[in-house]
């Protein structure tokens, strides 16, 4: 795989909200357990990412109680209305506790599914010199997939780790992963990145 010469890694949206029995995704009836699958396999990568000393971001999709900033997003989930699911500064919206970010990894609030929708992604990776994006999280072919079709856009590297994002079905998540595949990044298996910035961090040793 191609590393590139200056990775960072980004977790999307690995909240309460989408990865517990008691967020807003199992109050509305979608499945949140391959959210939560994720957590202990994304939480390994991030100790990789640390090592090699790379930039890592977190993302986390944050409204306003009365989801006025929501925009579409509750025309096709309004189910969501009512739950407390995803507003700004609660539980639902939180870093899951196995995943809270460490001092030095930035956390970007988002209202939209891309992290770069309205956010200094974009300004804080150019200043960072980043040439590849390594994109984890949830849900695959949602909030990570417009991550990484944002990211190719602006001709940043994605690299999808595919036991390190989950969606609601196997069928969403294997879906995007095809995309990804076909036209827009690498994906590959955490234990390949965890290989690839194992020589990262020994040649800057």
């Amino acid at each position: 795989m191609n590393l590139g010469e200056r990775p960072a890694l980004i977790v999307i949206d690995m909240q309460n909200g989408f990865c517990s029995p008691d967020g807003f995704m199992a109050r509305i009836g979608l499945a949140y357990e391959p959210s939560a699958e994720v957590i202990g396999p994304i939480s390994r990568l991030r100790a990789s990412a640390r090592k090699a000393e790379i930039p890592i971001y977190f993302t986390r999709y944050s409204l306003n109680e009365d989801y006025s900033d929501g925009g579409l997003l509750m025309e096709f989930f309004p189910a969501i209305d009512g739950t407390g699911g995803l507003v700004r500064g609660s539980w639902d919206a939180a870093v899951v506790e196995e995943l809270t970010p460490a001092d030095g990894e930035v956390v970007l609030d988002k209202t939209r599914y891309s992290a770069f929708y309205d956010t200094d992604l974009e300004e804080r990776l150019a200043a960072e010199g980043v040439d590849s994006l390594i994109v984890c999280g949830v849900t695959t072919n949602i909030c990570v997939e417009s991550t990484v079709r944002d990211a190719f856009f602006r001709d940043i590297r994605p690299i999808v780790p595919e036991d390190g994002t989950a969606a609601v079905t196997p069928e969403l998540h294997e879906g995007a992963l095809e995309d990804f595949r076909y036209g827009f990044g690498q994906v590959v298996s955490i234990a390949e990145i965890e290989a690839a910035l194992e020589q990262t961090a020994t040649s800057s040793a």
